[in-house]
């Protein structure tokens, strides 16, 4: 062997070698920075489920409020103290019927259109 082939093989060795260890430095730094973000994507993740949580709880409570404010025995207390109505029963309720007898025609549609008369200035 001559002398030649013995340094470029030592210097394709040694040059192997340096390219490995920036591989694999390469490949730490590129490991380690891919943690570190999946890390803070979980963080973030563990913060939204709680976000999530609360606002459901407060969905909850804000649909249980809604149920008791659209009760039926609220609603006719409030009707009855603040308006004055009373619930419908069968002799409060009318006809078709009965409309013509309850709410009579005036005179003066009933003998036809009225003449228009001219406004003078």
């Amino acid at each position: 062997m001559s002398v030649q082939y013995h340094t470029h093989r030592r210097a394709a060795k040694r040059l192997s070698w340096v390219l490995l260890l920036s591989i694999g430095v390469a490949m730490t730094v590129s490991l380690y920075y891919v943690k570190t973000r999946a890390q803070s994507a979980k963080n973030e993740v563990r913060a939204l489920e709680k976000s999530i949580q609360h606002e459901v709880a407060a969905i909850k409570v804000l649909e249980a409020e809604l149920a008791y404010l659209a009760g039926p025995e609220r609603l006719i207390k409030l009707a009855e103290s603040e308006l004055g109505l009373q619930p419908i029963t069968p002799e409060t309720t009318r006809k078709l019927n009965d409309i013509d007898a309850l709410f009579q025609l005036r005179e003066e549609f009933d003998q036809g259109p009225a003449e228009v008369s001219e406004i003078q200035p």
